[in-house]
């Protein structure tokens, strides 16, 4: 055959080939709208798919271990018998869910990924063994060290990728996934089983039908402190981010899909009040030859998704806050999602134009009436006060009055509610000059009168996205009858000696002033 006719063949196969496979993703992506959208449930377990169910499994799992922060505890760190919150796994219906007071949380309900065989494992250090198909794991107590020895593992195998598996106790958790299968090990523990050791975390038949009879014999009018806290919370908002999470999973992979680009990652984290997210997917160039030897990868892409009201949510590509020298592939993704109906064409302009509105970057700066500058250089700022959790309240500078710079959300309640004290969250920063070459820095020490009690945590923006920068960021408990404090803050520049200035007078009461004043600054 001569080498025109060979050459010939070749590029035929090779058009029949592109032509092949293009058709066969056009199948596979595809429903019977003819819209491109994540087969979901069939086929191998893609990147969305499983990132979507890790999150939403890991994410249940630890909200039922932080129930135990307002669980009633006798002297001996043990929940007592009103604690009726359990982690329930059904691997014959493929679910996990939250049961509290005999009650699926339906914002903590998920089912597990579809054609799929999933197996609950428990392991202790004798050995590891199969449970039934339906498990129920009731936290015991508070002190870790009284946990019985054991930990349970959650694992899902088939789908042409081997296997995702989820561990946890009754503290920590973590999820992986394999090429094999997966074989549940002996439970490796230096902790001994003692008298004073809490049972398994395993709830049995007999305790169960206990815990239905309680439940029953319950006062319906007593409502407890965790529903008051669901009523406090923006329930609205979280409702409607449970339904969207996960079409905003779908959504995201069709609009990169239908860009022509492949999926190499994706994470999509709500903020502290629900009524935004944000989302990191990263993308590879996608293409019939380059599809066909794996790809390459290419860039990330960020999202920001806000709430609009009605259930309808907004996405867009945006900078990443936290990494802004990130290489970021531009692909320009706009769109509304609702789980709830469709969105009529007449609105979807307007839509669009409140979305973008509402994620324009903010130009309120943070107030400047409790400010000083110290002999060093360094600049000392006291930002704002508000009651915890500040998700949704009104932060008030130190004089009281309000302000409309809001350094970030948190809705986690600090410590153990009591009715002789007060949690407050406080933001305060310093500014260190620069020093010679261009370096700056220092270091700060605090004292702040009054407090019973100070409380650390990372705190984020609305998006989602943790809170960086020079801020100082506390919880701090008073006696509820104390209406105003003082905050000594010290500064040192370098390797020179700490100088300090007096924020007095702070009021603990809105829209209340107590006689604030920045005192003269002091040396140390």
């Amino acid at each position: 055959m001569e080498k025109r006719t060979w050459a010939k063949l070749i590029v035929t196969l090779l058009v029949i080939a592109g032509i092949a496979a293009g058709i066969y993703r056009q199948w596979y992506w595809n429903t019977g709208d003819g819209e491109a959208v994540a087969a979901w449930g069939v086929g191998k377990l893609g990147v969305a798919e499983k990132s979507y169910y890790t999150n939403r499994i890991n994410d249940i799992v630890v909200n039922w271990q932080n129930t135990r922060r307002t669980a009633d505890r006798d002297e001996k760190a043990r929940f007592k018998n009103s604690y009726k919150t359990l982690l329930v796994i059904d691997t014959a219906e493929n679910a996990i869910w939250i049961e509290d007071n005999g009650q699926i949380r339906q914002d903590n309900h998920t089912e597990l990924s579809a054609n799929m065989e999933w197996t609950l494992y428990r392991a202790t250090t004798q050995g590891s063994n199969e449970l039934g198909a339906v498990t129920r794991i009731k936290l015991r107590g508070y002190n870790s060290s009284q946990n019985y020895p054991e930990q349970f593992h959650l694992v899902g195998s088939g789908r042409g990728q081997g296997h995702m598996h989820f561990n946890f106790g009754a503290n920590g958790r973590g999820s992986g996934s394999g090429s094999g299968p997966f074989t549940p090990s002996a439970y490796n523990s230096s902790r001994k089983k003692t008298e004073d050791s809490y049972p398994s975390l395993v709830v049995t038949e007999a305790e169960y039908e206990q815990y239905l009879k309680s439940v029953a014999s319950a006062d319906p009018s007593r409502i407890d402190d965790q529903d008051l806290a669901e009523e406090s919370l923006p329930a609205k908002n979280k409702a409607s981010w449970r339904m969207v999470e996960k079409l905003l999973y779908q959504e995201i992979e069709r609009q990169i899909l239908a860009a022509g680009y492949g999926l190499r990652s994706i994470k999509i984290e709500a903020g502290p009040d629900f009524s935004a997210a944000h989302a990191e997917v990263g993308v590879r160039t996608e293409g019939v030859f380059r599809g066909m030897f794996g790809g390459y990868y290419w860039g990330d892409v960020y999202l920001k998704i806000d709430l609009l009201g009605g259930d309808i949510w907004y996405a867009a590509d945006a900078s990443n806050p936290q990494h802004p020298g990130s290489r970021r592939h531009e692909i320009d993704l706009e769109f509304l999602v609702c789980p709830t109906g469709e969105i009529p064409e007449s609105k979807r302009a307007e839509l669009l134009e409140k979305g973008r509105k509402i994620q324009k970057p903010l130009t309120v700066a943070a107030p400047s009436k409790g400010k000083a500058k110290l002999p060093n250089g360094a600049i000392v700022q006291f930002i704002g006060i508000c009651e915890n959790p500040s998700a949704g309240k009104q932060w008030w500078g130190p004089d009281g009055a309000p302000i409309d710079y809001v350094p970030y959300l948190n809705s986690e309640v600090y410590g153990n509610p009591r009715d002789d004290r007060q949690t407050y969250e406080m933001v305060w920063k310093v500014e260190f000059p620069k020093m010679p070459g261009g370096s700056s820095g220092g270091g700060t020490s605090t004292r702040l009168e009054g407090s019973m009690g100070s409380y650390s945590r990372s705190v984020h923006d609305r998006y989602g996205n943790r809170v960086l920068g020079n801020f100082s960021v506390g919880g701090y408990s008073f006696k509820k009858s104390r209406k105003k404090t003082t905050l000594n803050i010290g500064a040192k520049v370098g390797d020179g000696e700490y100088e300090r200035v007096e924020f007095q007078n702070i009021s603990l009461v809105p829209g209340e002033d107590q006689g604030f004043k920045i005192a003269p600054v002091k040396k140390e």
